[in-house]
């Protein structure tokens, strides 16, 4: 089960809000997930990434700075207990899933290359079972630029996140998962330029790709 935020100001309890979105936005704007209406918040403030049982919080470039147990931040894994400050307004994270871990408890995930004398395990048994087919194709998978001076160029999908765009103003984000690699905007859903996966707006989901999806960020096409 994911995490939840609850929202307060001056001590007291205003809303409860479930993370159960990969992207959750924050903001002055009537378009955010959570909704602050203070002249101190920006019109997109920040935004919770979720994947599975973990959460990572982001700045949006916002005026006054997002802030965790009295730290500000640009980029921050969040956990149990974290206190997350916009303008006055407070957001505390709550993971039941999380609480009772301890950061050198935590089990390390490594990634091993297909082993082609292991047996194969009935699909059944456990629904976290390897597919080591599946496995090898998430590994050799890649992007290629269709147009523009750098057409025919392959970007190998090699680490678990991957980030398009230019420096400080990446456009969309590519998350590895067990099931297959998926896709978000990194810009605001009300953004004219937002980036489409075969000519379909991303918006504020994520979208699984699959093979041969095009990716149009501006005017790009990958």
């Amino acid at each position: 089960m994911s995490g939840k935020l609850e929202f307060s100001f001056n001590s007291s309890k205003l809303a409860e809000f479930m993370l159960n979105k990969e992207v959750i936005t924050i903001g002055r704007k009537e378009d955010n997930d959570v909704r602050i209406e203070n002249l101190a918040v920006s019109g997109h403030h920040a935004r919770i990434l979720t994947i599975f049982d973990d959460s990572f919080l982001e700045d949006l470039s916002s005026t006054n700075g997002t802030y965790v147990n009295g730290k500000l931040i640009d980029k921050h894994p969040l956990k149990h207990g974290d206190v997350v400050t916009i303008g006055k307004h407070e957001l505390l994270y709550l993971n039941d899933n999380k609480q009772f871990a301890e950061d050198g408890d935590k089990t390390v995930l490594i990634r091993r290359k297909p082993d082609p004398t292991a047996q194969t395990v009935a699909a059944h048994t456990l629904e976290y079972t390897p597919n080591l087919q599946k496995q090898a194709a998430l590994e050799s998978a890649k992007l290629q630029i269709l147009n523009g001076k750098s057409a025919g160029k392959e970007l190998p999908l090699l680490k678990a996140s991957v980030k398009l765009g230019k420096s400080g103003a990446e456009v969309v984000q590519i998350n590895k998962r067990p099931d297959g690699h998926f896709i978000v905007s990194l810009t605001p859903p009300d953004d004219a330029n937002n980036p489409r996966v075969n000519g379909e707006v991303i918006g504020a989901r994520s979208i699984k790709l699959h093979n041969h999806d095009v990716i149009e960020i501006n005017r790009l096409k990958i």
